[in-house]
C-alpha cells in the first residue's frame, strides 16, 4: 500500500484506459501483497506444522524394518485331494493374481493367528484375551505389514516395521509361516477343508456312538443277537410242523377210508354163523304118505257105499290128488336139516375189532393233527413279531453301518487333506520363500527428517493457501490499481496507513 499522499500530476498522469496493461506484473504484486500482509499467519501455520511434526518424530519410538521375499512358482500344479476337481488349473500370475496374494498376506485368516501368538508371547494368557484387544493388535500388525509385488516378476516383497530388528524379523517370520499354511490349505482344495472334515468326522463319530448304543439297547430289550438265525430256526420248525401236519392229515384220510370200508364189510356179515348141521328124512313125506293111505282107504269105503258122482266121493278124490301133489313136492325137496348149531360170527368180530382200532387210530390222528395245527399257528404267531423285529433290527444295523462308512470316509478325507497341507508347508506347493526375513541396517532417522521437512513445506503451502483464501473473500480496494480497474476513475491521492508509524514528538507535545 502507498506510504504517503501522492498527488496526481506529471508523475502520476490522469487516468486513461490502458488495455495493454501488464496483467502478469499485477498478479505478482497481488501475490506479494497477500504474502506480506498475512506473513504472521503464514509463519504461524508453518511453525505449528513444523513443531508438531518434529515433536511427533521425536516422541515416536525408533522403527526397524525386516524384509522377506516370496516367489509364486509356475512349474507346479495345485495339490489335489481325491474327489476334488482342480478348479483353478495352472495359474497365470497376472497383476491381479499378485494383488490377490498380497491381500491374502494381510488377510484376517493370516494375521489373526499371528496376533494371538504375539499377545501370548508378551505374557498374556490365551483365555484372558478379549476380542477388542485382539482386533486392536491385529490392526497394528496389518498397518506395520507392507507387501508389494516387484515389477516384471512373480516375487512379492514383504516388509514389517517394529521397534526392534529382532521383533520385526520374528513377527514377519510368523506372518510368512501363517501365509504359507493358508496358501497350502487353499491349494489343497478349500480354505476350511481340514476344519470341515474334522467337524464332520467328530459329528459322525457322535452319531455313530448314539446309533450303536441304540442298537445295543434294542438287542438287550428284545434278547436277540441275530434275528436272521432265529427266523431261520423258526422257519425250519414251522416247515417240520407243517410237514408233520400234512402227513397226519393224509394218515387221517387213509384211516377214514378204512373205517368206511370196514363198516361196509361189517354190515354184510351176520351176527351168528352155523357151526354144525345134521341131515334127516323129511317128516312131511311120511305124514303125507300116511294121509294118502288113509284117504285111499276112505275112498274105497265110500265107493262101496256110494256112487262116483256122489259129492263126498268127489271131495275125497280131490283131497287124494292134493296130498299126492304135496307129496310129490316134498319128495323133490329131499332131506331137510334135522339139527344145527350156531355161534357168533368170527369174521364179524374180527371186522368189529379192526374197525374199533381204526376209529381209535383216527381219533389219535385227529388229536395229533389238532396239536400240530395249534403248534403251527403258534410258530406263525411267533414268526410275525420276529419279522417285525428283523425290520427294526435291520434298520438300526443299517444306520450303524452307514455311520461307520461315513466315519471312515471323513477320516480318509481328513488324512488326505492333512497330507496335502503338510506338503504345502514343506514348500511343495505353488509358493516358496526365496528370502527369509532379515532386518535392514540403520534406522529411520532420514525418514524422520524428511517427514519434518515435508510438514514444514506443507505448513508454508497451507499458510499461503489460507492467506489467499482470506484475500479472496475480502471485497475492499487495496491498491490504486484496484480503484482505477473496478471503478474506472483516476486516483487523485492516497492516504497512507499510519498505524504502524511512530508519532513525531512535536505532534505529541502539540496534543
Amino acid at each position: 500500500m502507498a506510504q504517503g499522499i501522492t498527488p496526481a500530476g506529471s508523475f502520476y498522469p490522469a487516468y486513461t484506459l490502458q488495455p495493454e496493461k501488464n496483467d502478469t506484473w499485477d498478479a505478482t504484486k497481488q501475490l506479494f501483497f497477500a504474502v506480506f500482509k498475512w506473513q504472521r499467519l503464514i509463519f504461524g501455520i508453518f511453525l505449528a506444522f513444523t513443531i508438531a511434526a518434529a515433536a511427533a518424530m521425536f516422541l515416536k519410538p525408533p522403527t526397524r524394518t525386516a524384509t522377506a521375499k516370496v516367489l509364486l512358482k509356475t512349474d507346479r500344479m495345485p495339490l489335489q485331494i481325491s474327489g476334488l476337481s482342480n478348479l483353478t488349473g495352472r495359474m497365470l500370475y497376472s497383476p491381479q493374481v499378485l494383488q490377490s496374494e498380497i491381500e491374502m498376506i494381510k488377510s484376517r485368516d493370516v494375521l489373526f493367528p499371528v496376533t494371538k501368538k504375539l499377545l501370548i508371547d508378551s505374557g498374556k494368557s490365551e483365555k484372558d484375551l478379549t476380542p477388542e484387544e485382539i482386533d486392536t493388535t491385529m490392526v497394528s500388525v496389518a498397518t506395520n505389514t507392507v507387501a508389494a509385488a516387484l515389477p516384471d516378476t512373480n516375487v512379492i516383497q514383504v516388509t514389517y516395521f517394529a521397534p526392534s530388528a529382532k521383533e520385526a524379523e520374528n513377527t514377519l517370520a510368523m506372518v510368512l509361516d501363517e501365509y504359507l499354511e493358508q496358501q497350502a490349505t487353499v491349494q489343497s482344495g478349500s480354505a476350511k477343508l481340514i476344519s470341515f472334515y474334522e467337524q464332520e468326522k467328530k459329528r459322525i463319530g457322535l452319531e455313530l456312538g448314539a446309533a450303536e448304543d441304540q442298537f445295543k439297547k434294542w438287542q438287550e430289550a428284545t434278547n436277540i443277537l441275530s434275528t436272521d438265525q432265529q427266523i431261520q430256526n423258526h422257519l425250519t420248525l414251522l416247515a417240520e410242523r407243517e410237514g408233520s401236519l400234512q402227513r397226519s392229515v393224509a394218515d387221517m384220510e387213509a384211516t377214514r377210508a378204512k373205517i368206511v370200508s370196514l363198516r361196509n364189510q361189517l354190515a354184510g356179515q351176520p351176527e351168528r354163523s352155523v357151526t354144525s348141521r345134521e341131515q334127516v328124512r323129511n317128516p312131511l313125506i311120511a305124514k303125507l304118505q300116511a294121509d294118502l293111505v288113509s284117504a285111499e282107504l276112505a275112498l274105497k269105503d265110500l265107493l262101496q257105499r256110494l256112487t262116483d258122482k256122489d259129492r263126498r266121493v268127489q271131495e275125497k278124490r280131490e283131497q287124494i290128488a292134493l296130498i299126492k301133489s304135496e307129496l310129490s313136492g316134498a319128495q323133490n325137496e329131499g332131506d331137510v336139516i334135522g339139527r344145527e348149531t350156531t355161534d357168533l360170527n368170527p369174521l364179524r368180530e374180527a371186522l368189529r375189532k379192526e374197525l374199533a382200532g381204526a376209529v381209535a387210530l383216527f381219533t389219535s390222528q385227529a388229536s395229533q393233527a389238532e396239536a400240530l395245527r395249534k403248534q403251527t399257528r403258534e410258530a406263525i404267531a411267533a414268526l410275525n413279531p420276529l419279522r417285525e423285529k428283523k425290520v427294526e433290527g435291520d434298520r438300526l444295523a443299517r444306520v450303524v453301518e452307514l455311520q461307520k462308512d461315513a466315519f471312515m470316509l471323513y477320516g480318509k478325507k481328513l488324512e488326505e487333506a492333512r497330507i496335502a497341507s503338510g506338503l504345502g508347508k514343506e514348500q511343495l506347493a505353488n509358493v516358496a520363500v526365496i528370502e527369509r526375513p532379515h532386518a535392514a541396517l540403520g534406522s529411520d532417522l532420514l525418514k524422520r527428517v524428511l517427514m519434518v521437512i515435508a510438514a514444514a513445506v506443507l505448513g508454508i503451502l497451507l499458510g499461503i493457501a489460507v492467506a489467499f483464501g482470506l484475500e479472496f473473500v475480502n471485497n475492499s480496494f487495496r491498491t490504486q490499481t484496484d480503484v482505477e480497474h473496478y471503478l474506472g476513475v483516476p486516483v487523485l491521492a492516497a492516504i497512507p496507513d499510519l498505524r504502524d508509524r511512530p508519532i513525531p514528538a512535536g505532534l505529541l507535545n502539540a496534543q
